[in-house]
């Protein structure tokens, strides 16, 4: 579990084996970013026409 090195240096990452940067170098280990996610889509929540209707009010109302 231990063996990984860092690719720029070489230096074996020991306990830094998650680490986003190297301790030695302390150049961007990019296997070890979290993964980026894109921005939350609107989901359309309902189509039928009642329910619609009942938002439009509700969005009347408290404005």
């Amino acid at each position: 579990m231990f063996g990984k090195k860092c690719p720029h240096c070489g230096v074996k990452l020991g306990d830094f084996l998650y680490a986003d940067a190297c301790p030695h170098c302390q150049e961007v280990l990019k296997d070890n970013l979290p993964m980026r996610t894109s921005a939350r889509v609107k989901v359309e929540t309902a189509k039928s026409w009642p329910v619609r209707a009942f938002f439009s009010i509700v969005s009347f109302v408290e404005s």
